[in-house]
């Protein structure tokens, strides 16, 4: 059975495609608006954010199918929904202001959908990469991977939380850290920007480095401002775990300069041309380094839980999806911070 709203949805939707890359620019077209089926849901975009993965996406970086929908950071209300998806998350109902992760068609039979962690299933798709993502007016997304929103929390506020949050605070959370211990946040972006006012209010003492002067502007006026700003790579060293957020290799062989011995390197960033460690920082410092990919289900709840009792929030600069070339052409400002988010 399929529950959707009494009013009828127009058969039609806009959306911002990719129809061939490398492309400088989405092209606005008018497509179908999907129907919600199996374990799948669909809700009717409020905002979508805009993330660096969009941009390699863009340009060809994950050779996903074509033509295909942007975005990978949705929030919305649920419109239509049937019983399958009820029996994976019997919390939903029609009109709920949810976020979603952006995981969609996880195979359910590999080890890590089984026993582990389903964000590593190697099968699932995985939306605005390599199949429809959330620019658009409508979207599919998995029940099980939806997490209600208060009404107190926009939808241009939710949607970064659902890749730029949930990224920062599973990485703090896989730092195991207690408070009063001290975190490195290194590159100041959505993610560290985010991670640095997350870290703050669970306890932690925060030293936030970039070297950009807008990124460290804006984290320096949060009211979880951090405890240390370090706007050069040199010279301190202490910190029991860095965040390593930031592409650049210089960033993460200065991460591991100021990270203390037996001490902890997470990398969250996704650099292209791979990371810049020496065999000294791990061998005779004994760093330790792991890697934290994105959240589940479990991690974004805990995110808006977070979120929303901090008041935590990014710094937001709103498009209309008619607005899709000026959205581009301000990623392109060297003075540009904090977070792009299309509206409709």
């Amino acid at each position: 059975m399929v529950y959707e709203l009494e009013e009828k949805l127009s058969k039609s939707m806009k959306a911002l495609r990719i129809n061939k890359t490398p492309a400088d620019q989405y092209e606005l077209a008018t497509i179908p608006i999907p129907k919600a089926e199996g374990t799948k849901v669909l809700i009717k975009i409020g905002s979508a954010g805009l993330c660096h993965t969009d941009l390699v996406v863009l340009n060809g970086g994950f050779g996903g199918g074509l033509p295909l929908t942007g975005s990978h950071e949705p929030a919305g209300t649920i419109v239509e929904l049937c019983d399958r998806a009820l029996e994976i998350n019997g919390g939903l109902k029609i009109g709920d202001r949810v976020v979603a992760l952006f995981h969609q068609d996880l195979c359910g039979t590999c080890s890590d959908c089984k026993f582990g962690d389903w964000k590593y299933c190697s099968h699932s798709k995985y939306g605005g990469i390599t199949t429809d993502g959330y620019f658009a007016e409508y979207a599919l997304v998995e029940a099980k991977s939806c997490v209600i929103i208060p009404d107190s929390m926009s939808f241009e506020q939710a949607a970064p939380l659902t890749c730029a949050g949930v990224t920062a605070y599973t990485a703090i959370k896989k730092a195991n850290l207690k408070p009063g211990q001290i975190i490195a946040i290194s590159g100041l972006g959505a993610v560290g920007s985010l991670g640095v006012q997350m870290a703050k209010e669970i306890g932690l003492k925060v030293v936030a480095i970039d070297v950009r002067p807008e990124p460290i502007e804006l984290v320096n006026s949060f009211e979880l401002k951090p405890d240390l700003i370090i706007n050069r790579y040199e010279g301190w060293e202490g910190v029991d775990v860095t965040l390593l957020v930031a592409d650049p290799p210089a960033s993460h062989s200065y991460g591991a300069a100021i990270t203390r011995k037996h001490g902890t390197l997470i990398l969250v960033s996704g650099p292209l041309q791979g990371i810049k460690l020496e065999f000294t920082d791990l061998l005779f410092k004994d760093l330790c380094l792991k890697g934290s990919l994105h959240g589940n289900a479990v991690d974004l709840k805990e995110t808006i839980d977070l979120c929303s009792k901090s008041n935590t929030k990014s710094h937001i600069k709103k498009f209309h999806i008619e607005e899709h070339k000026k959205m581009l052409r301000e990623t392109e400002k060297k003075e540009s911070k904090g977070k792009i988010v299309v509206t409709f």
